[in-house]
């Protein structure tokens, strides 16, 4: 009769299961941890939490004045760590509730009333704008020039306008906020209103270009600068 094996010289006939048990386990770590790390350390906002309910509705508070999508990904996130903690408490349960309702509820209401600058013209085109955009009075190139710096990785939502205050507007926010003061509600710019005499975009024109949007495409847009 076959003796059975121990569990000594299991693991040395069969070593590839032990890597791929302990390869799970560390994707299976990863994952969990994931939901109490942050990926944005540097725009961090402070004082956010989930112990109550108390707390939940203060954190939403405190991110009511950055963009929708930060908010977004606060309150999902702190959602996500309340619902699998893995000692819940009462207080826990009452705030996963909190923020369980501003996402179905709260968020989708406000998406559909956010106007929505998207997509943004592309770093490539408020570069090429940026000389017309400096040396016409009038026009803040602030966020253009910040834009065409921008990393790669890097999302506007995630990029404070002031380092230091975190519970204050971001980029996305300044830049919603912005054009919706600039465009008609229908998004409809009369063509007159978008050109000057040479050909160029109009003063106006350009105070949309340097929040990186256009109601004309980029081609268009790139000809009337080369031209």
């Amino acid at each position: 009769m076959t003796k059975s094996l121990s569990n000594k010289q299991n693991s040395r006939v069969d070593p590839i299961s032990r890597k791929t048990r302990g390869n799970r386990e560390a994707i299976d770590s990863a994952k969990q941890s994931h939901l109490y790390t942050d990926d944005n350390p540097e725009t961090t906002l402070h004082g956010t939490g989930f112990k109550d309910a108390e707390t939940a509705r203060k954190t939403i508070s405190l991110v009511s004045k950055r963009s929708l999508t930060y908010q977004w990904q606060t309150i999902n996130t702190m959602y996500n760590r309340a619902k699998h903690h893995p000692n819940k408490t009462k207080g826990i349960e009452a705030a996963q509730a909190v923020f369980e309702t501003w996402l179905k509820e709260t968020y989708p209401t406000q998406k559909r009333e956010q106007r929505a600058f998207k997509p943004p013209l592309s770093k490539k085109t408020v570069e090429a704008c940026l000389p017309l955009l400096a040396r016409t009075e009038g026009i803040d190139t602030t966020f253009a020039e910040m834009y065409v710096r921008l990393e790669a990785r890097k999302r506007l939502a995630n990029t404070l306008v002031d380092d230091k205050e975190p519970g204050e507007p971001d980029w996305d926010r300044a830049r919603t906020d912005a054009l919706a003061k600039l465009v008609p509600e229908d998004h409809q710019v009369p063509d007159d209103e978008l050109w000057g005499e040479d050909g160029e975009p109009s003063r106006d024109h350009l105070s949309l270009i340097a929040w990186a949007w256009s109601p004309v495409s980029e081609y268009k847009l790139l000809k009337s600068i080369k031209g």
